[in-house]
């Protein structure tokens, strides 16, 4: 790296670290207690005491070890939970015995380090594979667009794999630019690196098409035989393959093999059809989705940016990257397209490299551009694609800045934090003190105190689950009241059989049928049911 590249590298290094701790305070809210993450990310609550559980000394040593290595949690792999452990270990160190109470300093420790800073370093890999940093107003434009977007901003606002995952991708795409065709060590280290991606959270296995991709042009090319392609493609298997077994040790159990490929297959056909409805409009039903304007851009700036891959493919010098990156996206964007499921973060693989050819328009040197387009054909397509990238920067400042102003006031302003508050001060201080038993859905706020135990189920409510539990306060949101209550949701469930009971349970709530219970709160949030023999 010479000097220029290392002023611009340590330019960069600044910004990030600025970046880094500009989200401290806003990864500081909604975690006063576990139970607060249900109400503002269902997955970090869901996650969250497992690795508790991980960290926790058992009676033995076999089974402090088996807490640490059975996570349970098999919806992500263990590379996921094993970082997020080693994390948390100094953490809990210095904290001493009442480690577990500090909920608020833990998940801010866990967002920054798990989300926020694998994001930036995966950033600046992308920025380094598209401009070296020979230049420092493109690596830093670059730079500073990446971060803008807003899709970053709200992954860095939770506790999840996915950065975690974009960093085994982008490095997957680095490697194999690197390898240049070469087909040595770079070539097993991004089958290493597809691997760990695919042991994190299975992304992996859509470069399906990369690969072949690779290894067929290298064919055409004449830099190797048909044969060699072959053995080559049975090499980068075979070490993709050990990768995800190396970072997911459980698979050679064959107990905690068959919980996790089931809980895989699980989560796979509910992302394909739904979880508990099946189907979704078609993704362009309504024109371009409202979602991907808002956490991506306008769809001229996305086009702008496949436009950026174009002409990089044309440019015999950047060809070989940005035909990976291409090759990359089409497989997971159709998925991303036909699958019923779909959340703002699943773009964020896709777009962000895509987003990093836009400097094919503004290259070093007039020379990268393709020589058949005019002097003047060229500046207007560079004032066009300049002002385009600033409209939507400008914008993406915008919506940053609603993301973040919404979020560091979230706590105070949040319907389940109000919901709870008024149910304490108007009924739950006038109750005998007892141990009360709550059973709510899943974003309702009710924190976990003495004499208190919190219920919930994730396969949804039904008579049966209540009389059970015998709860003495059941809370619901009020947007599954009117969704579950509907007749209709029995036609369009993915097991109709499993659905008529939920429907029947909450069909009974919305009308203030629940047998032995009676509404006693309700507002545009949530209603709560108080068992007959505590209420007044």
């Amino acid at each position: 790296m010479q000097t220029s590249q290392r002023r611009t590298f340590f330019l960069l290094l600044a910004v990030a670290l600025a970046s880094f701790i500009t989200f401290i305070p806003f990864n500081r809210t909604g975690a006063a207690d576990p139970n607060m993450l249900a109400v503002f990310e269902i997955d970090e609550y869901a996650q969250y005491p497992h690795l508790l559980r991980m960290l926790t000394p058992g009676d033995t040593f076999y089974q402090t070890l088996r807490n640490f290595l059975v996570y349970l949690h098999y919806f992500y792999g263990y590379v996921f939970y094993f970082l997020s452990a080693v994390l948390i270990l100094p953490v809990k160190l210095a904290l001493g015995s009442e480690w577990a109470d500090h909920t608020r300093l833990l998940v801010t420790v866990l967002r920054q380090g798990i989300s926020v800073l694998p994001m930036l370093a995966a950033n600046l890999l992308l920025v380094w594979m598209q401009t070296r940093y020979r230049s420092w107003w493109r690596a830093l434009g670059l730079f500073l667009l990446l971060l803008a977007v807003p899709a970053v901003v709200v992954n860095n606002l939770w506790w999840h794999p996915d950065s975690l995952v974009q960093i085994f991708i982008i490095l997957t795409l680095f490697f194999l630019d690197r390898d240049a065709f070469q087909y040595k060590r770079d070539f097993l280290l991004a089958a290493a690196a597809c691997g760990l991606a695919i042991g994190t959270k299975n992304l992996g296995l859509f470069f399906v098409l990369c690969i072949p991709v690779y290894l067929g042009w290298g064919v055409l090319r004449h830099i190797i035989t048909c044969q060699r392609a072959f053995v080559l493609g049975a090499m980068f298997l075979g070490v993709m393959l050990a990768a995800v077994v190396i970072s997911n040790p459980l698979l050679l159990l064959p107990q905690e093999r068959a919980a996790i490929l089931a809980t895989q297959s699980r989560q796979i056909i509910e992302t394909s059809t739904g979880m508990f409805t099946a189907g979704s409009a078609p993704f362009f039903a309504s024109g371009y989705p409202q979602d991907m304007r808002v956490h991506y851009g306008e769809a001229a700036f996305v086009l702008l940016s496949l436009a950026g891959l174009g002409l990089g493919i044309a440019n015999p010098r950047r060809r070989l990257l940005n035909v990976l990156i291409l090759a990359w996206m089409i497989p997971l964007s159709v998925v991303i397209i036909t699958f019923a499921t779909r959340r703002t973060h699943y773009w964020l693989p896709v777009l962000l490299p895509a987003f990093s050819s836009l400097v094919n328009f503004f290259p070093e040197g007039n020379d990268e551009f393709p020589k058949r387009l005019s002097p003047n054909l060229r500046q207007a397509l560079q004032a066009m694609a300049g002002a385009i990238i600033l409209l939507q920067l400008g914008v993406f400042a915008f919506q940053d800045n609603l993301i973040l102003a919404g979020h560091i006031q979230r706590e105070e302003k949040a319907p389940a934090v109000r919901f709870f508050n008024r149910l304490e001060s108007e009924w739950l201080a006038q109750l005998p003190q007892k141990e009360l038993v709550v059973f709510r859905d899943w974003k309702i706020y009710f924190p976990t105190r003495a004499a208190r135990s919190v219920e919930m189920s994730w396969a949804m409510p039904n008579l049966q689950i209540i009389a059970e539990t015998s709860p003495d306060l059941i809370i619901l949101e009020q947007a599954n009241l009117n969704l579950f209550s509907n007749p209709a949701i029995i036609e369009r469930a993915i097991d109709p059989g499993n659905m008529q009971p939920i429907q029947q349970f909450y069909a009974a709530a919305q009308q203030n049928g629940l047998p032995g219970y009676q509404l006693v709160l309700s507002n545009s949030f949530a209603a709560a049911y108080l068992r007959d023999s505590l209420a007044p």
